[in-house]
């Protein structure tokens, strides 16, 4: 009788609240905010939560509410700390969660299937999970850079962009100028591992 398989999950295979996204969209900011967010793929509807999103100079906190697995409703709160911060647009501080099972700062939380509460993706003890670079085999670790330099540059170039100012690259321009060339490096070593030799 043949064993099924047991991968690791990813981080990419499950639900994900990102303050980058709630920022991006014009969320955080001072006040009270209330939306909705849903999840697709490949077009479907995968789900959707109820986000509410105080911040309070006393209190800041986003309150979620939703039912997972069509029979168990959530209603929790997740803090919000502000910390410092000198990073350009941030006015003075940035925003973390604080992951309602270890207390973590995190960015980031995940909905893992099975457990109905965001959290950080190291909660989950032994079976945490896994970023999909960490599960490449070693042996074509240099494969995954290789093809990052296409995926950068789809997510950072975009029409009427600039590549130069006075004459110089920009610094984003810069970034992937440089990954390019590092990619370019890799490519003689990976074929070789490719082919065996």
């Amino acid at each position: 009788m043949p064993r099924f398989p047991n991968f690791p999950t990813t981080t990419d295979e499950t639900k994900r609240l990102e303050l980058a996204y709630l920022l991006r969209a014009g969320l955080l900011r001072p006040g009270h905010q209330v939306t909705t967010l849903h999840w697709s793929c490949r077009g479907e509807s995968t789900g959707s939560i109820s986000l509410q999103i105080h911040l309070m100079p006393e209190q800041s906190y986003l309150r979620l509410q939703y039912t997972a697995n069509e029979k168990t409703k959530h209603d929790y709160r997740i803090e919000l700390e502000a910390v410092p911060s000198n990073l350009p647009g941030a006015a003075g501080h940035r925003y973390y969660m604080i992951c309602p099972k270890t207390g973590l700062r995190a960015t980031v939380l995940y909905l893992r299937s099975g457990t109905g509460i965001f959290a950080h993706r190291l909660a989950y003890g032994p079976t945490r999970l896994y970023y999909d670079s960490q599960l490449e085999p070693k042996r074509f670790r240099g494969l995954g850079k290789y093809f990052a330099v296409d995926r950068e540059w789809e997510k950072e170039y975009r029409k009427g962009r600039k590549t130069h100012y006075r004459g110089k690259p920009t610094r984003w321009y810069a970034r992937l100028l440089k990954l390019e060339q590092q990619a370019d490096a890799a490519a003689p070593g990976i074929l070789q591992l490719m082919s065996g030799r």
